[in-house]
């Protein structure tokens, strides 16, 4: 991974669970998103794209926009 900090309002990019790659703008970060590991959620910007959350060692890539 490029860049591992990242903070709300990030465009982050992951490798969802099936492979396929995804980039979303967090909206939220947690110590346990799920089953005790850190993770987000974040915000498809493209019409129509919807919500989605992820585990922090999915991360591939971080647009720190943030800041």
């Amino acid at each position: 991974m490029k860049n591992k900090s990242y903070n709300v309002g990030d465009a982050i990019t992951y490798i969802q669970l099936g492979g396929q790659h995804m980039t979303v703008v967090v909206t939220n970060k947690e110590r346990d998103i799920k089953n005790g590991r850190p993770g987000f959620d974040g915000d498809d910007p493209s019409p129509g794209g919807g919500s989605w959350w992820g585990y922090d060692d999915q991360i591939i890539d971080v647009v720190n926009n943030s800041k």
